[in-house]
């Protein structure tokens, strides 16, 4: 701009340009003593005109001076003038008073340049209207104050003529910065020069030593409060030479369209108590009287061509400014298609959800937008150093954005060739660069481009790059703000998305609990519902227990004792169903109470080939092949061979009964897994298959697809309770009419979580009797019975008790050779009565018989030498027990 052009040579840039003013004010001429006495009393209504004479042609340049202006001026004189009293007896005061200043202002003011000779004309062409207005505004308000008022509006703006003569450039580019930038002259002076010319006027006023109500008039009439300040000294003549300056910048087309001129004069006439109508009599009184006192100062007294020069000067200035009218038509169409756009993606941002939803709107919204012809708008995530945006070119091609970065932070492309402009391509190699600060968002320039970055540290950096048009960025700050807050809308927008997408995701993962909790309640549940039926099984079995032993040990009896070949078979057979039952009541025994495997060193290969080798008959006879695909990496694993061996003949069995029908292939494989820390056993079969909903329901106790009398539906719920006890898990995969797959997962080594128990007891030496004599305890009376006519059979002494209470009398009434008991007993149980025997020091053999003791019971008897037996039992196998008992 041209101020800022000036300000590098400017004197008045820094304080020495005020102090070369000041010293060039007070280099100007000094008003003679004569000349400013006479100012001072010509300004007086009342003034005497002898002295006023006396006082001026004391000096005889001064009379000289003004008696050839008052003779050259038509001022209706007969004759020609030739003394100052004659002058003024003959004129008049007015006309002597005009002739007085035009003295002053021509003979001490400085001539100004050729460059501002035509400011200057119209400087004093506006001074002497204002004079004029000022005086017919004091006859009208304030009538002794005429002649003060008219020589203050003529020198109001002589500050004017020292800048005028002093810095002549910066005089001629005022004007041109107070319409480049709307301002008012004094701001656009304080702009140039760092002063005004109302305080250059004022140092010019004092120095000629002129009545103070001068001075403040050439000092405060741009100000409009001290000028109606009524509580102020001199406030009526500051008021007065306020408006009438303002008339006649209004006369002569002066007042900047920008400025409320209007306001300002009501605000004048209301302190002056004027009306409309008295101020517009002025008016045209005062363009008469101008005629009549412009030739004083040298000026055209035709008004016709002064307002033919006004006309031409605003038909100029009504052209510039429509020109600059046009070119703002054109930036506030640039700024409205800009705000339009700001004002459409605003709206279309309001609705979005995701990334994809976001980067399609911002290109839709950038469709058709002309200004900005390439753009892309792109956002990396720093946890996943996944790249994502879109692009578009030509306000309607697009096309989107996916890579990977690097562990540098470099875009990784599938293709080498992204159809991207070079450009474009230099810009998302380089964003690193502009990652360092992104908490504010400042446009950066990488030609053609302006890119505005953000983002977060931890969370993502995205950018906003468009190539602005020429004409676009011809319009200035307002577009760049536009775009600016259309960044901000946009890292708004993708902030809210992402944190939407962690809601969403911390969402899935509550679901996910609360699915997972479900589970759990469900497992707890079917826990809880497997207890109850493991206590009703084994209070269950207890009770059947004691009753089938009775009815096993007298048909035992009975057989041994019948001759009828016949009746020996049937109760055999009875015998056989007793067997069954116990089988099926040890199953559930195992099932609610598992015992804890004893582990050892176990070639689960071997397992697996026992079990087949028993299975063999029954798969030749259905056309069952088996095939083997045992790991040769195999090693021995901690296990408790037994159990194994019931899991997999359970899954075996099962496997062959799937096959009956139609035969097929049974694949056993094996494999090593987690590193040599675990193993596999697959057992595949070709079978029927089990549907989806009994697969949730097949290791449900009692629960079985098999026909009636094939099974008992404990079988895989006591292999699941086994391989559980071995930290281990069985999976199964079934389709129907394709056949089953059950996956066993075993550890290689738990011994440090199932460390071997020793079950071995002391031994039990026992001095033989003649007849032994045995202590049989047990609350049944039938089982008391049974086994005393079984052992008495046996040339036996038997003594009964029916708890362990009567049991420890029947010990302190005399001494046995071997004591028979149960555990669960009234009054004193049988493990209560076991260690009473052992605190006494005693080395009494004991058997127990029982139906219903817990693991942890059997192992403590057995840490007391008492062997264990469960009922229903077999006699042949109790009495050989006792017999061996006897003689060890």
């Amino acid at each position: 701009m041209l101020h800022e052009r000036m300000k590098k040579d400017d004197p008045m840039a820094d304080p020495a340009g005020m102090r070369s003013m000041i010293r060039r004010i007070e280099e100007l001429p000094t008003l003679p003593t004569v000349a400013v006495q006479a100012l001072t009393l010509s300004m007086q209504d009342d003034a005497d005109i002898g002295q006023l004479s006396r006082i001026m042609e004391s000096d005889p340049v001064l009379t000289a001076r003004i008696l050839r202006l008052v003779n050259n001026v038509q001022t209706g004189l007969r004759s020609k003038v030739g003394t100052v009293n004659q002058a003024v007896a003959l004129a008049g005061l007015t006309q002597v008073r005009c002739a007085l200043l035009g003295v002053l202002i021509r003979e001490y003011l400085p001539d100004v340049s050729q460059r501002v000779q035509a400011e200057f004309k119209s400087l004093w062409t506006h001074s002497l209207m204002t004079g004029i207005i000022a005086r017919l505004l004091a006859k009208k308000t304030f009538p002794e104050l005429q002649e003060t008022a008219f020589v203050g509006g003529l020198l109001h703006d002589i500050g004017k003529v020292v800048i005028m003569d002093v810095f002549p450039d910066a005089a001629l580019s005022i004007e041109e910065v107070r319409d480049e930038k709307r301002l008012s002259s004094e701001e656009a002076e304080q702009l140039v020069l760092g002063t005004t010319h109302c305080l250059a006027g004022k140092i010019l006023a004092e120095s000629w030593n002129l009545p103070n109500s001068l001075v403040d008039c050439i000092w405060m009439h741009h100000d409009k409060f001290y000028a109606t300040n009524t509580a102020s000294l001199n406030w009526e003549i500051r008021n007065i030479i306020a408006l009438a300056n303002s008339v006649a910048r209004d006369l002569f087309c002066e007042q900047p369209c920008w400025l409320d001129m209007k306001t300002m004069s009501s605000t004048l006439l209301n302190a002056l108590d004027l009306s409309q109508e008295d101020f517009a009599g002025i008016k045209q009184e005062a363009i008469r009287e101008y005629e009549g006192k412009a030739a004083f100062f040298n000026l055209e007294n035709d008004l016709d061509m002064i307002f033919h020069d006004v006309i031409q000067g605003a038909n100029r200035k009504l052209s510039q400014l429509g020109l600059d009218l046009d070119s703002k038509n054109k930036t506030l169409s640039k700024l409205n298609s800009c705000l339009t756009l700001s004002r459409k993606l605003g709206i279309q941002l309001g609705t979005v959800r995701t990334r994809q939803e976001l980067f399609s709107e911002v290109a839709l919204a950038f469709k058709g937008f002309s200004s900005v012809p390439i753009g892309i708008f792109y956002a990396i995530d720093h946890q996943t150093h996944e790249l994502e945006g879109i692009v578009w070119v030509d306000g309607g091609r697009r096309r989107k954005l996916l890579c990977f970065t690097n562990h540098d932070g470099e875009p990784v492309w599938e293709h080498e060739d992204q159809s991207l402009p070079a450009e474009l391509r230099r810009v998302l190699a380089n964003y690193k660069l502009r990652m360092l600060d992104t908490r504010t968002i400042t446009p950066n320039a990488c030609s053609p481009f302006t890119i505005y970055s953000f983002g977060d540290p931890e969370t993502y950096f995205a950018e906003l790059v468009i190539s602005l048009q020429q004409d676009a960025q011809d319009q200035g700050g307002e577009v760049w703000t536009n775009f600016l807050q259309i960044a901000q809308m946009l890292r708004s927008t993708i902030e809210n998305v992402m944190l939407l997408e962690r809601l969403q995701a911390k969402q899935e993962d509550l679901a996910l609990a609360l699915w997972n909790n479900q589970q759990v309640n469900l497992q707890l549940i079917q826990a809880e519902r497997l207890a109850a039926v493991g206590q009703l099984a084994a209070g269950a079995a207890h009770e059947i227990n004691n009753p089938l032993a009775i009815i096993s040990a007298r048909a035992q009896l009975m057989e041994c004792k019948e001759q009828d070949e016949k009746r020996r078979g049937e109760l055999a057979l009875i015998s056989e169903q007793i067997e069954r039952i116990s089988k099926i009541l040890t199953n559930l025994m195992d099932f609610a109470r598992p015992c804890p495997p004893k582990l050892q060193s176990v070639d689960v290969h071997a397992v697996l080939d026992r079990v087949l080798e028993l299975m063999n008959t029954g798969y030749r006879k259905h056309a069952i092949n088996i095939r083997k695909n045992y790991d040769p990496q195999m090693i021995p694993i901690k296990a408790d061979p037994n159990q194994l061996e019931q899991v997999f003949l359970n899954l075996s069995i099962n496997a062959q009964h799937a096959m009956e029908a139609s035969g097929g292939d049974l694949t056993v494989s094996t494999q090593m897994i987690r590193e040599g820390r675990g193993i596999l056993v697959k057992i595949q079969d070709q079978g029927v298959g089990i549907s989806k909903d009994n697969l949730k329901k097949i290791f449900d106790p009692f629960f079985t697809t098999k026909e009636q009398g094939k099974g008992t539906g404990l079988g895989l719920s006591t292999s699941i309770g086994i391989v559980n006890n071995h930290f281990g898990k069985i999976e199964i995969e079934s389709e129907v009419g394709k056949g089953t797959t059950f996956t066993v997962e075993l550890p290689v080594d738990i011994t440090a979580l199932r460390p071997e128990n020793s079950t071995s007891g002391p031994s039990c030496p026992l001095i033989m009797a003649v007849r032994p004599r045995i202590l049989v305890v047990d609350d049944e009376e039938h089982i008391r019975r049974v086994l005393q006519e079984a052992l008495e059979n046996e040339n036996m002494i038997v003594v009964t008790a029916e708890n362990g209470r009567e049991g420890l009398q029947r010990l302190a009434e005399g001494s046995f050779d071997l004591m028979l008991m149960d555990i669960k007993m009234p009054f004193v149980d049988g493990l209560t009565l076991l260690r009473e025997v052992r605190r006494s020091g005693a080395t009494l053999p004991v058997i127990a018989i029982t139906g219903m003791a817990s693991r942890e019971e059997v192992e403590e008897a057995g840490k007391h030498g008492c062997k264990c037996l469960r009922k229903p039992f077999h006699i042949k196998s109790l009495l050989a027990e006792v017999q061996d008992r006897l003689r060890t």
